[in-house]
């Protein structure tokens, strides 16, 4: 749900819904050129790296016993992303590779700890509670691929920093969607609004939420203000909501048919979509956004535990099947902070459970 040092850009969002609590294929000879090149198996060489790193994050310590600690870290993400890269071979295909990104002095531990928080898996949702306006949508009737940042319905990606607060990102992230779609006006919504007004039995701020609780609060308190009049503060404080004026409403929102990629295909074709799944991968941790991850052997449960945002879709030059999603943890992760995840490849729970428990907003 965060980085331990905030993206310069700026933040963005997570997620979670109703009934629940929630919280790329073309590895050519290229794309593995451009991966890392494991170091020379003595430490002068890694402790060059780890120092380039540092300069290239802006990553500075408290004192020197805290930088050996946290390059004793690096050093081992680093070994696990070098042996993950070099096990793929220059004639792999189809598989993603892994990079020392902003996240690679934290420790699995700490990483879940800010970004992946555990919880059981909740029933999915009953589509009957809010019905589905696209279901008699035929698919012949729909693009078959759509990125919503071309049609410019996705604001630059956030970056939610030390706070789980990834439900946020998420709802919003579908909000300033449906919004700009109707009214053709894209503008930076509040995720610190959600953060501190939405704050039902769901919503814990920066210790997870529900995305669907979200939306209902957005409909019941008038609407949400832009970032700029609400900035994000990467923690919990008291509603400031009052005498701010409200820049996107919704009437509501729906779930998608749980279990069904094809009810996500259709939803997704028509808005930005909030999505559940899990992200408790060390693989995705470090995807360098090459390629689609899920389409090789990269591994994932069904355990809901982070929130995005599928912002569009489509099939790349091997014939291989997407989901374009936003996550919000900053730009320097992934492709400029977006990813794009193997579609119809996994059941019907889609891969990583990301067709379980997702919604969007109604406006």
């Amino acid at each position: 749900m965060a980085s331990s040092s905030p993206d310069s850009k700026r933040l963005t969002k997570p997620f979670s819904l109703a009934t629940l609590l929630v919280m790329v294929s073309c590895c050519t000879h290229f794309a593995l050129a451009a991966r890392e090149v494991p170091a020379a198996g003595n430490d002068k060489a890694m402790r060059e790296r780890y120092e380039k790193w540092m300069a290239e994050h802006g990553r500075t310590y408290k004192n020197s016993a805290e930088k050996a600690r946290r390059f004793e870290i690096f050093k081992s993400n680093a070994h696990f992303i070098d042996s993950y890269n070099a096990a793929a071979g220059p004639g792999a295909k189809s598989r993603p590779g892994l990079t020392t990104n902003n996240f690679a002095d934290l420790t699995e531990a700490e990483f879940n700890n800010i970004y992946i928080r555990r919880r059981s898996l909740p029933r999915p949702p009953s589509v009957v509670e809010t019905g589905f306006m696209y279901g008699n949508v035929c698919l012949s009737h729909i693009p078959a691929s759509i990125d919503w940042r071309e049609k410019g319905a996705v604001t630059p990606v956030k970056d939610q920093g030390s706070c789980g607060c990834c439900w946020a990102f998420s709802a919003v992230a579908a909000v300033e969607g449906i919004h700009q779609i109707k009214t053709q006006n894209l503008t930076s919504l509040s995720e610190q609004q959600l953060m501190d007004c939405s704050t039902g039995a769901n919503n814990r701020g920066c210790n997870l939420g529900d995305m669907n609780e979200a939306f209902r609060h957005i409909v019941h308190s008038g609407g949400l203000t832009t970032e700029e009049a609400y900035g994000y503060e990467a923690k919990q404080s008291t509603c400031r909501s009052s005498g701010k004026q409200a820049a996107a409403k919704i009437r509501g929102f729906q779930y998608v048919p749980p279990l069904n990629e094809t009810a996500l295909l259709l939803a997704v074709a028509h808005q930005p979509v909030s999505i559940a799944l899990d992200g408790n991968n060390t693989a995705f941790r470090f995807f360098d956004g090459t390629g689609i991850f899920g389409a090789a052997d990269e591994q994932c449960t069904t355990e809901l535990n982070h929130a995005v945002t599928a912002v569009g879709y489509g099939t790349d030059e091997n014939g291989s099947k997407y989901w374009l999603m936003k996550n919000s943890w900053g730009s320097r992760w992934a492709d400029m902070g977006y990813v794009k995840i193997a579609r119809d490849v996994a059941s019907n729970t889609g891969l990583c459970g990301l067709a379980m428990q997702a919604s969007y907003p109604v406006a």
